[in-house]
C-alpha cells in the first residue's frame, strides 16, 4: 500500500465520495444535510476545514432507515458500513467508505475495515422538555464514551494521576459491558421517542452534550451552500446550528488547536 501523504489528497478523495453520495440521494429522494465539521468548512471556507479528514452528514430517521436498507449504494468503489447490512459493525451510525483507501484509526476494532469515509448520522427526537433533553444528551455522551472504550484494543492515555485512574476505570467499565450491549442501548434510546418532538438531533453519537439539542424547525427546510464547485444541501438555520456546536465559529482557532480529532493514517490500496 502507498501512504496518502497530503491532506489535499484526502480532501479530493472525500469530495468525490460526497458528490457520489449527493447524486445517489437525489436519485433516491433521500433528504440529508451537511453537518458538523463539513458544514463548518462549507460556511467558513467554501471547502473542507484545512485539517479535516472526513465528511459528516445528518439524515432524518425515516430517510436514514430507508438508506440503510438500500444495497445499491455500495459498489466496487464505495461500501456502506452499517449494522443493518453488516452484523459485525460496532458503531451505532453508518459510514460510506472509499474502498480505494485504507484507514487505521488509533487502536480500535470497528468490526470491519474501512477507508476515508462519509460519516452518516441519523436525526432522532429528544424529549420535548429541554431539561430532560439535555439530560438525555449527557446520557448519550456517557454511552458513546463507554462504547469507544469497549472497542479499544488496549488502554492508552497521556493523562497522569487521578485523571488517568478515572479514564482507566471508564475503559474497564466499557470493556465489561461490551460493545454489543452498548450499541443496542444507544440505538434503543435513540429510537425511543416516536412522536414528533420540538427538539431533535443526533442521539447516537453526541460530541457536544446539550449543544446537540436543536429545535426541530432547524431541519424543516433545506438551504444549499457552495462547497468547492458544487452546491450541497444543509440546514436553513446553519449559523445558529454551528453556534450551538462551536460557539463563535467564525473566529479562527489557535494554531495549536488546528488539527484533526482523529488519529488516523491513510493508505491507497494497490
Amino acid at each position: 500500500m502507498k501512504l496518502v501523504g497530503r491532506i489535499e489528497e484526502v480532501h479530493d478523495i472525500l469530495y468525490d465520495a460526497l458528490c457520489y453520495f449527493d447524486d445517489f440521494c437525489k436519485k433516491k429522494n433521500i433528504k440529508y444535510f451537511l453537518s458538523n465539521g463539513t458544514l463548518l468548512g462549507a460556511a467558513k471556507y467554501g471547502d473542507f476545514i484545512p485539517w479535516d479528514d472526513d465528511v459528516d452528514v445528518l439524515i432524518p430517521r425515516d430517510d436514514y432507515d430507508k438508506l440503510m436498507n438500500m444495497s445499491d449504494l455500495s459498489n466496487d468503489k464505495y461500501r456502506l458500513l452499517c449494522v443493518e447490512q453488516i452484523s459485525a459493525w460496532r458503531m451505532p451510525y453508518a459510514k460510506l467508505s472509499c474502498e480505494e483507501t485504507f484507514v487505521k484509526e488509533g487502536e480500535y476494532n470497528f468490526g470491519a475495515s474501512f477507508g476515508l469515509s462519509i460519516d452518516i448520522f441519523p436525526i432522532d427526537n429528544w424529549n420535548p422538555c429541554a431539561i430532560i433533553a439535555n439530560f438525555q444528551s449527557f446520557q448519550s455522551e456517557i454511552l458513546k464514551r463507554l462504547l469507544v472504550c469497549s472497542i479499544g484494543t488496549d488502554f492508552y492515555s497521556k493523562k497522569t494521576g487521578l485523571k488517568r485512574c478515572i479514564l482507566k476505570s471508564i475503559w474497564f467499565i466499557g470493556k465489561h459491558i461490551g460493545y454489543e450491549r452498548l450499541q443496542k442501548m444507544i440505538l434503543r434510546k435513540a429510537r425511543k421517542i416516536k412522536f414528533k418532538s420540538k427538539f431533535v438531533g443526533c442521539r447516537v453519537w453526541t460530541c457536544h452534550l446539550n449543544g446537540e439539542v436543536f429545535p426541530s424547525y432547524f431541519f424543516n427546510e433545506v438551504l444549499y451552500l457552495r462547497f468547492r464547485n458544487r452546491e450541497f444541501p444543509t440546514i436553513k438555520y446553519y449559523e445558529a446550528y454551528l453556534s450551538n456546536l462551536y460557539g463563535n465559529w467564525k473566529e479562527e482557532l489557535p494554531i495549536d488547536m488546528q488539527h484533526s480529532n482523529h488519529e488516523i493514517t491513510v493508505w491507497y490500496k494497490l
